[in-house]
């Protein structure tokens, strides 16, 4: 599962389609129209850092929903993942309340249009 290590992430890399339920659109710096989806997925990824909390190190199967967030420079790229949530309602809250976009933030009728 991709992390918030910058690294841009090609659509190959996000869940397949059947997993993504909910998609939507902003504006970055009011004028970049950037994507945003969430994903399902039985198991909660962990860090992998053992020097991180012990429960959050390894992998734990329980329902998570994940955020990934669009690229600033093109469409159909996801250049940062926003963590994950154990319910849909709390990733599409904290995605609404995010600073600086939650105002132009629209979500799509389509469970997935990437």
């Amino acid at each position: 599962m991709p992390s918030n290590s910058g690294v841009k992430f090609q659509l190959a890399d996000l869940p397949s389609p059947e997993n993504i339920v909910k998609v939507g659109t902003f504006l970055y710096d009011d004028s970049v129209l950037r994507d945003v989806c969430i994903s399902f997925s039985p198991i909660r990824f962990g860090t992998g850092d053992y020097e991180d909390l012990p429960e959050i190190v390894e992998d734990v199967v329980v329902d998570t929903y994940y955020v990934f967030f669009g690229s600033t420079t093109g469409r159909g790229s996801y250049t940062a993942g926003g963590g994950g949530y154990p319910s849909l309602a709390e990733a599409v809250a904290n995605v609404e309340a995010r600073p600086g976009f939650g105002k132009t933030f629209q979500w799509s009728a389509q469970a997935y249009e990437i």
